[in-house]
């Protein structure tokens, strides 16, 4: 026999025996059969060793065998450029029945003597309709007949026509079984949309589809052969070993992790790890891996709006309920719970009417699916009321403004969203409000008359001891009369205060618009009090920037009061020093208008900073001690200020106590054209 082995004998040995195809070797010298595998046994019924014993110079195959055209293939072979030879034959089996088989038969060229045939290698199978004939050949009417037969249908014509035939032995269809099924994985493997791979026992990449390539951003050259630990992401490393230790124990398993892209970048998927198993044994994992980014940044997004919207919904004072079509509550937040006396545990499932129970303003309940909120769900329509009456739970009803919006999801009605606020509070400030008003008007009114009534005969007081002290009067008398006097300016000074500041308040007070010569008005306020600085030793100054324009439009009157009132403060209050009345221009965008700011700066006693914002109140005082030495109203600031604010100015004080204080306001004014 002739030497088979090589370095890869034993390789050959196993492939050999294991091949489904039935391989036959035979000398090319003389035709015996040399070695035949199991499937070629098999295919005819005879072992190797009855081969080789029937083996004869004419191959041993001739007569029943039906291997007969040995030599007329051996020829061919020798002629033919590829080298190979493909035939159908009829052969003999070993239980006496014919059987039609397929025939590859391949020369072996010698190695020394080049071109000299050495060996013939027949590789045979059965074709895919292999009939099993008893003695006779079928006819062509039979062929005709099988043609429209199926498998189940053979015995009933072999029991007719006389004869049997079998369909596509067991072995062959297990081959195309085989086909069918690479095929089928060959498909699912390649045109998935997913990416689809396989791992060996140690998690190293053994297939890959290009999924897996754009995926990872990594080329199937560098996957294959590659362990999956450096692509996962180092915080999903122990998971994925986890998950994958169990597929290896035959358990499938599906979860989610992140991956590190080539490029750098975070890929978010889901994988499914299913156990390759082998004759009971796990033999590798399967891996089927989607990305799933965008879909977790979307399911991100939306949980963090939903938290977001609670957030939200969970700290505004107003109530916000929900109504589906039909008008039941689908949620409530707790300010709506609280002003509907809800406990926030409390299940809410109950409809809409028996829950809310909205009724007229009267307290009479809306007929039958007539209530304003449910008309807005029937007709998808938003409904605003600014005073409607709610119901708690424990039988009191409550005033509320509020808002229905009907709620759609792609053009399909879900319902609707009622905002709404408790108003019964706010209703009831609104209506002290109103009244403090009212009480405030009748006031000014009252001091306005009060004012007038007091100051005819203060008038007339002051008339009389005018032209009483014009008589012959002794020192005493003179000294009385003195008196009267001065007391009767002071309190007609306060009245003159008083009726300025209820005509203020009542909205009575009106301007003039006249031309005004400022030069003059200083000049008149400082003359005023020009005698009493003198008097208490204070240098009384008045100064006006060279921009500012010499005639403006305003009240004069109004202007001269302030600026008396805040200079005579600052006499009052100074003992020494000096007193300063300036007006400069602020700088506008306007050039018609002008704002003019005065200044008065004194070095009196100053004003603490926590008593400052006393100062432009009405009737208040700094200390009961200032009030008692230096006496007033607590009146005058308070009507600059409302003088000011008329004339649009604004007024306010720089002060600082021991040093002295600085009084300020502004005036929005136009000027006059000299031409």
């Amino acid at each position: 026999m002739h030497n088979l082995t090589s370095d890869n004998g034993q390789l050959f040995e196993h492939i050999y025996k294991i091949s489904t195809t039935g391989i036959a070797i035979f000398s090319a010298e003389n035709g015996s059969l040399l070695k035949a595998n199991p499937a070629f046994c098999q295919l005819l019924g005879y072992s190797e060793s009855e081969w080789l014993a029937r083996s004869d110079a004419n191959g041993g195959l001739s007569g029943a065998s039906g291997l007969s055209r040995y030599k007329e293939v051996a020829d061919a072979l020798l002629q033919s450029p590829s080298g190979s030879q493909q035939l159908e034959t009829s052969c003999i089996h070993r239980n006496g029945q014919t059987v039609l088989i397929s025939l590859v038969v391949s020369c072996v060229f010698d190695e020394v003597q080049v071109g000299k045939p050495r060996l013939l290698i027949a590789q045979a199978t059965a074709p895919a309709r292999s009939p099993i004939i008893g003695e006779a050949v079928p006819t062509e009417q039979d062929m005709r007949m099988l043609k429209g037969l199926k498998t189940q249908d053979l015995v009933t014509y072999s029991s007719t026509a006389g004869v049997f035939y079998s369909d596509i032995t067991a072995r062959n269809q297990a081959e195309l079984r085989l086909q069918e099924s690479e095929q089928r994985y060959k498909s699912l493997f390649e045109y998935n949309p997913a990416a689809v791979y396989s791992m060996n026992l140690a998690g190293d990449y053994l297939t890959a589809n290009a999924n897996l390539e754009a995926l990872s951003g990594y080329t199937l050259e560098e996957l294959i052969g590659m362990y999956f630990g450096p692509i996962v992401q180092e915080k999903d490393l122990a998971k994925t070993l986890h998950h994958f230790t169990l597929a290896t124990q035959g358990k499938p398993q599906n979860y989610e992790i992140a991956i590190l892209h080539r490029d750098g970048h975070t890929v978010e998927i889901s994988v499914s790890n299913i156990p390759i198993i082998v004759n009971d044994q796990v033999v590798g994992v399967f891996g089927i891996s989607s990305d799933i980014t965008d879909r977790k940044r979307r399911t991100e997004q939306i949980e963090k709006l939903s938290y977001e919207h609670a957030l939200i919904l969970n700290s505004v004072s107003e109530g916000i309920f929900g109504l589906d079509p039909q008008g039941n509550l689908t949620f409530i937040n707790p300010a709506g719970l609280a002003m509907f006396g809800l406990s926030p545990g409390e299940k809410v499932d109950l409809s809409y009417l028996s829950t809310i129970q909205q009724t007229e303003s009267d307290g009479s309940p809306y007929v039958s699916e007539g209530s304003p909120i449910f008309q807005a769900i029937s007709n998808n329509q938003s409904h605003r009321e600014t005073e409607a009456v709610f119901w708690r739970k424990d039988g009191s009803s409550f005033l509320v403004e509020y808002q229905v919006t009907p709620l759609f999801d792609n053009g399909e009605p879900k319902g609707v969203v009622v905002v709404f606020s408790d108003m019964t509070s706010e209703k009831e400030i609104i209506e002290a409000k109103e009244s403090a008003e009212r009480a405030d008007r009748a006031k000014s009114e009252f001091l306005s008359i009060m004012s007038h009534e007091l100051r005819t005969p203060m008038n007339g007081i002051m008339g009389m001891t005018g032209l009483l002290a014009d008589t012959e009067l002794d020192d005493e008398q003179q000294g009385y009369i003195d008196i009267i006097l001065k007391s009767s300016d002071a309190l007609l000074y306060i009245l003159n205060e008083i009726l300025d500041f209820s005509k203020i308040e009542a909205g009575k007070m009106v301007l003039n618009q006249e031309p005004i010569d400022i030069k003059e008005v200083l000049e008149g306020v400082r003359d005023l009090f020009m005698a009493r600085a003198r008097e208490k030793k204070i240098e009384l100054i008045c100064l006006m920037e060279p921009d500012v324009p010499p005639i403006i439009i305003g009240d004069s009157v109004r202007l001269r009061q302030v600026l008396v009132n805040l200079v005579g403060n600052a006499v009052k209050f100074t003992e020494w020093g000096r007193i300063t009345v300036s007006v400069e221009v602020v700088p506008g965008d306007d050039a018609s208008k002008h704002t003019l700011q005065f200044i008065v700066k004194d070095t009196g006693i100053g004003i603490a900073a926590d008593k400052q914002n006393l100062l432009f109140q009405s009737f208040s005082q700094l200390h009961p001690a200032i009030n008692r030495k230096y006496g007033g109203t607590g009146l005058g600031l308070a009507i600059c200020k409302k003088l000011v604010e008329l004339m649009d100015g604004s007024i306010g004080v720089e002060s600082t106590e021991g040093k002295g204080s600085a009084f300020h306001f502004t005036l929005q004014t136009s000027i006059v054209d000299n031409q």
